[in-house]
């Protein structure tokens, strides 16, 4: 999977931390970033998709995107 923040956009609201701290940092910079993700247990990957989705649609500016990579 491949997560992206239009950082142009991005004004570092946080909306995407609170909901997933586990896939979204926001720095110094003060733009939300997409935490690297190595290896995800095959039980986790429907509800950690789900919680994506979930922020990328909640983003009030949408800068979040994703692409399932197969």
């Amino acid at each position: 999977m491949r997560i992206s923040v239009d950082f142009a956009t991005c004004q570092g609201c946080a909306t995407c931390q609170a909901l997933c701290p586990e896939l979204f940092e926001v720095r110094e910079d003060g733009k939300a970033w997409p935490k690297e993700i190595v290896e995800v247990e095959e039980s986790e990957l429907e509800n950690l998709l789900s919680r994506i989705k979930e922020a990328a649609s909640t983003c009030p500016l949408g800068c979040i995107t994703y692409e399932v990579i197969k």
